[in-house]
């Protein structure tokens, strides 16, 4: 998918992407670079935080992310 920045150095997320990886509306963005790329996350907010770890294992989380995160920057 293709976007283009607009003169005030804004870039829209196309739908479908919002949607996959959790950018409703209102969302704040925080940039990360990695080996000269630019990757956005949400910015979760405490509230939406609340009550998601109950329960689970966060060590195991944190290895299922980072292999996510590891599988998406190979592309």
């Amino acid at each position: 998918m293709i976007t283009t920045v607009n003169p005030k150095g804004q870039v829209t997320i196309p739908e479908p992407l919002r949607d996959r990886y959790g950018f409703p509306p209102g969302t704040k963005v925080v940039w990360l670079e990695r080996d000269g790329d630019l990757i956005p996350k949400p910015l979760l907010s405490v509230e939406q935080l609340r009550g998601r770890f109950k329960g689970a294992e966060l060590t195991t989380m944190l290895r299922e992310e980072r292999l996510r995160d590891r599988k998406h920057e190979d592309g």
